[in-house]
């Protein structure tokens, strides 16, 4: 045989070796490959940062059920994808990982997870959770449905949609408790695996830090530390939440905090000490908060000078908080919170708005949830 042609078709060889072991991704990309079979002709891509749940949301068009994207990519999202206007389902979600290619094939309810090493690894992981993910959406669907046709008429089934609610519940729980427990026994028995950091949110807070501690310092030191550490926080926020529900009432001290301003630097609630305060919770998404803000506006300035507003967006992107206080010309002091912050979770935030009124000394003189008169009329009552 002709040595040159053997050293090329030598070197042919190797670049399909080298094709079917994998490609290489640049380290600040994330590429992503789906064939998906649906009656969709495009799918929604949600990215959401560890420890947010701020997101951005892309919809792409699919070409014959197949979705081909690049994304550039700092640190590890978790990624979603789901049927436009399907809010029932949880979708298919995996972690996005910089350097690494996802290949995703099926359908929304039966799909495969391939692709470089660190999907290779996390095929496992959602072969796990999928049974139970697809059966929490279709409970939700099936609830939602029924209650379509129950309220209808809501007076006379009033008694079966409490019912039907409580049932629901209990059944949503018992299910998403046995799969925390799988999620739980998985992640311990696989400490040296990147892809248990997938799994940290759903193994239930009270495991959370166990879990992150149990893992190989490889790993939990590596890629995916921010991730981790994000979700840890959560966990950690989730038992401030607890106690705040206990301690957090009117003549309570009010939680201190630190936040950064619109302006880069560091605000801490205590340096208002003296004044009367409002903290606003609030978001660019929340339609009854957008609502409320000619109100808002029309109270500090006809009692300018006799309280503070302290806006804490909650659930934005900082582009996205950034552009709303310039949108809506928003003259008060402004904060921003990411989930893992948790500063909502201090004050036991439960909606959307909240309003925090504060006393100079510092203690929680009202709070009031939601868009409400009342709240104006209270601020009346305290500066007329």
């Amino acid at each position: 045989m002709d040595k040159k042609i053997f050293i090329i078709g030598c070197l042919v060889a190797f670049a399909a070796l080298a094709s079917a072991c994998g490609e290489k991704i640049p380290a600040n990309e994330f590429r992503l490959e789906a064939q998906i079979d649906c009656t969709c002709d495009s799918v929604d891509v949600l990215t959401v940062p560890y420890g947010s749940t701020a997101y951005e949301r892309k919809r792409e068009a699919l070409q014959d059920g197949r979705l081909v994207m690049t994304l550039p990519l700092e640190e590890p999202v978790s990624v979603t994808l789901r049927m436009p206007g399907d809010y029932f389902h949880m979708g298919i979600n995996f972690p996005g990982v910089p350097g690494e290619k996802v290949v995703v094939n099926g359908s929304f309810e039966d799909y495969a997870i391939g692709g470089t090493r660190f999907y290779k690894e996390y095929a496992e992981v959602s072969d796990l959770t999928k049974p139970a993910t697809v059966k929490l959406g279709q409970m939700r669907e099936d609830i939602e449905n029924l209650f379509a046709e129950l309220t209808k008429d809501r007076e006379k089934n009033a008694e079966r949609i409490r019912e039907e609610n409580e049932k629901y519940a209990a059944a949503y729980q018992e299910e998403y408790d046995e799969l925390s427990d799988k999620a739980y026994a998985y992640a311990l028995a696989h400490p040296d695996r990147e892809a248990v950091a997938g799994l940290l949110s759903i193994v239930g807070t009270e495991h959370v830090e166990e879990v992150a501690a149990a893992m190989d310092p490889k790993v939990r030191e590596g890629r995916m530390k921010k991730a981790i550490d994000a979700v840890c926080q959560i966990a950690r926020n989730e038992q401030i939440r607890k106690e705040a529900e206990e301690n957090v009432k009117e003549g309570a001290a009010a939680p201190d905090f630190t936040l950064p301003d619109i302006q880069g630097n560091s605000f801490t609630l205590s340096s208002l000490r003296g004044k009367w305060v409002v903290l606003d919770f609030w978001g660019s998404w929340c339609g009854w908060c957008i609502k409320g803000i000619p109100d808002m506006k029309k109270y500090y300035e006809k009692y300018a000078g006799k309280f503070e507003i302290v806006g804490i967006d909650c659930r934005d992107t900082e582009e996205k908080w950034k552009a709303a206080v310039e949108k809506y010309g928003l003259p008060w002091l402004h904060v921003y919170n990411t989930e893992a912050d948790g500063t909502p979770d201090k004050y036991a935030v439960q909606g959307y708005p909240t309003k925090i009124i504060i006393d100079p000394e510092g203690k929680i003189d009202k709070i009031v949830i939601g868009e409400s008169v009342e709240f104006y009329k209270y601020l009346d009552g305290l500066f007329r």
